[in-house]
């Protein structure tokens, strides 16, 4: 597929704008998608493989300067003590030194999936059918256990008068269980 932009060179980036809720697809070659789009990429990857790290690389360095720094520290003065790696070696890299560091660099990463993702923690879909272990544990109490749990729930809630309606409909159960008892 040729690119929609030049028409001349071999499409490999899809590139979709959502606007006011109005979606927009475009094929563009790499140098187009590089030249018309707010996806900014470094040249030394437009004839390079594409790869994950390289990626995070480029969108985590696009909200840092190119001012250049002293050896051994950081541009945004974020350095692991464990392992002492800064941050600027994570964004050549693309991989952390160590565990730490998730905690070190935790601040300029929140920030930087916040304006990537939306949110700092991603909340996926579960599959079709799936029932979680509380819920199949649920499922298997008999209607006053349930109740009570739903009674419970209310009361931590502060919504009393749905409490006082689910203790109504416990101690009706209770009385239908002693008069068949």
């Amino acid at each position: 597929m040729l690119c929609d932009r030049c028409k001349i060179k071999e499409a490999k980036v899809l590139y979709t704008e959502i606007i006011n809720g109005a979606k927009t697809e475009q094929h563009l070659c790499e140098e187009c998608a590089t030249d018309y789009t707010s996806f900014q990429m470094e040249k030394p990857l437009l004839n390079s493989e594409l790869t994950l790290n390289s990626l995070l690389s480029t969108l985590l360095g696009a909200h840092h300067s190119n001012t250049p720094n002293k050896p051994g520290t950081s541009k945004s003065g974020l350095v692991c003590d464990n392992c002492r790696t800064t941050f600027d070696e994570f964004l050549q890299r693309g991989r952390f030194g160590c565990s730490q560091c998730y905690k070190s660099f935790y601040g300029e990463l929140a920030n930087t999936l916040r304006s990537i993702h939306g949110a700092q923690a991603h909340t996926g879909k579960r599959p079709k059918g799936y029932i979680s272990t509380n819920d199949k544990i649920i499922k298997n109490l008999s209607e006053e256990e349930r109740l009570t749990l739903e009674l419970q729930e209310a009361i931590e809630k502060e919504e009393f008068e749905e409490a006082a309606r689910l203790r109504d409909l416990i101690r009706s159960l209770k009385k239908e269980e002693t008069k068949n008892a």
